[in-house]
């Protein structure tokens, strides 16, 4: 079997990612009761499996859930979060999908539904930043500086090869928005360090 993890990556996940026995250690969930939650969709798919098959979950794996009071109140718990972050009803579903999936695990520090919402703004409003870029506003500085520095506190780094060599339709959004406003605008970002 070939690999699609190179090592960089490995030691990327294992360095922020826990086992599902360590996640449980210590809880009444047994790994195998949480697989079964997964494979009927009540509970997040890993966010990572290694080669070896090694699933690999985010330390605040539980987090959202406990929140709930458990997995049956979870859906319910989710949407309510979801609509007082202001999210958009239309991406309700695809929301739920996504954290279902684990994928949210792979970009977010903090899986929540607030920080999903809020990572969603975000992005349309760089894309939008960037896009439309006018460098010679003071206000426009203020703005993608400002939202850049946020989307990057929200952010995982990502695995350095395996989330950048086709596993999603585009690249991730750390090195489209992130790295790309301080590759094409790095005087927005150095006048605010050296004022600082």
């Amino acid at each position: 079997m070939v690999s699609d993890l190179s090592d960089a990556d490995e030691i990327y996940i294992r360095d922020n990612y826990s086992t599902l026995d360590e996640l449980c250690a210590g809880r009444p969930e047994t790994p195998e009761a949480v697989r079964k939650l997964i494979r009927d969709r009540r509970l997040p798919a890993p966010a990572y499996v290694l080669d070896d098959r090694t699933e690999m979950f985010p330390a605040d794996y539980f987090g959202l859930v406990d929140q709930a009071g458990g997995h049956e109140g979870l859906r319910r718990h989710f949407d309510s979060r979801h609509r007082r972050a202001g999210g958009d009803p239309a991406e309700l579903e695809e929301d739920w999908d996504g954290y279902l999936s684990g994928v949210y695990s792979v970009c977010l520090r903090q899986v929540s539904p607030e920080t999903m919402v809020r990572k969603t703004q975000l992005v349309a409003s760089l894309t939008e930043l960037l896009d439309n870029a006018r460098p010679e506003r003071s206000d426009w500085r203020a703005r993608l500086r400002r939202q850049v520095w946020e989307l990057d506190g929200l952010e995982r780094e990502f695995s350095p090869h395996y989330d950048r060599g086709g596993r999603f339709p585009e690249p991730p959004s750390r090195d489209r928005l992130i790295t790309a406003a301080h590759e094409r605008f790095p005087d927005v970002f150095l006048a605010a360090v050296s004022v600082e």
